[in-house]
């Protein structure tokens, strides 16, 4: 073998050793952390979770867990969420929203006519109602611990399935309406109504368009909402158990029958009702 050759060979060995040694070196390419939900679900980021957020709102986890409530109306793209371990770490994901096709409802034949050509009387009732309901509901900065487990309690004994129109988009014989922000669940007149977790009553009262109606606080954000009742059987400030009896299914307010009404708020997100009774470990999660 001749020294040229015999150099040429060293330096390609050496070469091949060197690439090795900076491939061993190289850190493996992590791909970032991500979650898809749909419009009115709940992303999950289970594992010693002490504070999440979600763009600029920030909230405390509930058991460990950060839950990311997605609003039936947010705009469809992706956000910045995040976490605080219980050790101080900090860690960040996406939050891919996506549309949730509206299903369109068309009431023909309302029978309480005063909703489909509504006074100027009972219009100025419903937007005195509404500014006294949004503060309660809206996303605050402060919120009390949660008093609640996942997944929630049935707000009736045996639940029949929901009637699916959660978000539906409403016309009054044909006159269009705000969309549905509760999930009905065809409960008979007369039924017990019960409170899906522990809490406190923020609101009882007779509303123009929900009829007779209960807000619960369930800490951390979370208020459930029970709407056309028959009657109450709690008050303000009242502290209620997970499974009392709050009230009797009924149909008053802007109604075409009797039928249970559920909705919740978490964070002042509007969120179907229905994904808080599955398992957590059902939620779309992080990874």
């Amino acid at each position: 073998m001749n020294v040229v050759r015999l150099l040429t060979l060293i330096v390609f060995y050496l070469s091949l050793a060197m690439a090795q040694a900076q491939t061993q070196k190289t850190p493996s390419v992590i791909s970032p952390k991500s979650v898809s939900v749909a419009q009115g679900q709940v992303a999950r980021w289970a594992g010693n979770c002490l504070r999440c957020s979600l763009e600029k709102r920030a909230w405390a986890a509930v058991n460990g867990t950060c839950y990311y409530p997605v609003d039936m109306d947010m705009k469809p793209g992706h956000y910045t969420i995040s976490r605080r371990t219980t050790g101080g770490k900090l860690e960040t994901a996406t939050l891919n929203v996506a549309a949730k096709e509206c299903v369109q409802e068309d009431l023909k034949n309302f029978p309480k006519l005063e909703y489909v050509n509504v006074s100027t009387q009972n219009q100025a009732r419903a937007v005195k109602e509404a500014a006294l309901v949004n503060p309660l509901i809206s996303f605050k900065t402060k919120e009390r611990p949660a008093v609640f487990d996942l997944p929630v309690g049935k707000p009736a004994h045996n639940l029949p399935k929901g009637e699916g129109n959660f978000g539906a988009c409403r016309t009054l014989n044909g006159q269009p309406r705000d969309r549905h922000t509760g999930q009905d669940y065809p409960v008979g007149m007369g039924k017990p109504v019960l409170s899906v977790g522990n809490g406190r009553v923020l609101l009882v009262a007779n509303q123009f368009y929900s009829g007779n109606s209960v807000y619960i606080d369930h800490g951390n954000g979370l208020i459930s909402e029970y709407f056309h009742l028959k009657s109450y059987s709690v008050k303000a400030n009242q502290t209620i158990t997970k499974g009392q009896s709050i009230g009797l299914v009924g149909e008053t307010g802007r109604v075409t029958g009797p039928h249970l009404h559920v909705g919740v708020r978490w964070h002042g997100a509007c969120i179907n009702p229905g994904y808080l009774l599955i398992d957590p470990s059902d939620m779309p999660a992080v990874n």
